[in-house]
C-alpha cells in the first residue's frame, strides 16, 4: 500500500512519514517550499490552492491512502478551501483520505468529556479554520475496513 503524507514537512506530517516508512509502507510525501530529508521517501511539491498540481501529485504516487496533516497558516485557500478540494478529489479517484488536524483551533477551556466542544482558537491559523462540518470520509466499501490503525 502506497501513503501520501500532504504537509510532510510539518510537526505532526514528518512524525507521520516517519512511522509510515518505519511501518514498512511505501511512504510518498508533499511539501510547499522546502523537501524533508528520510531515506527512501518521494518528495513532490504540492499548493493545495493548484487542483492541477494536486492531480499531477495523485497520478504520479497513485496512493491508495492519502493522510492530509498540512497547514496553512492563516490562509484560507490553504487551510480550508485546499482540503474540501483534496476531498473532492480523492473521493472521485476511490482514493481514502484521512484529515488530521492540531488543536489549536480549541484552547482547552472546555471540559474534556464535551461531545462537540465549541472552537476557542488561540493562533490565527486556528481561527481561520473552517467551521466544523460533517467528516469528509464517506463509509467504507464492503468488505473494507474503515480504521487507520489496521493500515499500518
Amino acid at each position: 500500500m502506497t501513503i501520501l503524507i500532504i504537509g510532510a514537512t510539518g510537526f505532526l506530517g514528518s512524525e507521520l512519514v516517519r512511522q509510515g516508512c518505519s511501518a514498512g509502507r511505501a511512504t510518498a510525501a508533499t511539501f510547499r517550499s522546502c523537501p524533508g530529508n528520510v531515506p527512501g521517501v518521494l518528495w513532490h511539491h504540492l499548493d493545495l490552492r493548484d487542483p492541477l498540481q494536486l492531480d499531477a501529485v495523485l497520478d504520479a504516487v497513485a496512493p491508495e491512502l492519502v493522510i492530509n496533516a498540512s497547514s496553512g497558516e492563516a490562509d484560507w485557500a490553504t487551510t480550508a478551501d485546499g482540503p474540501v478540494r483534496l476531498a473532492a478529489t480523492t473521493a472521485r479517484r476511490g482514493i481514502r483520505l484521512v484529515h488530521v488536524s492540531s488543536d489549536s483551533v480549541f484552547s482547552g477551556a472546555d471540559s474534556p468529556t464535551t461531545r462537540r466542544p465549541c472552537p476557542t482558537p488561540v493562533t490565527p491559523y486556528g481561527a481561520r479554520r473552517p467551521p466544523p462540518r460533517p467528516p469528509s470520509v464517506s463509509p467504507p466499501r464492503r468488505g473494507r475496513r474503515p480504521h487507520l490503525a489496521d493500515h499500518w
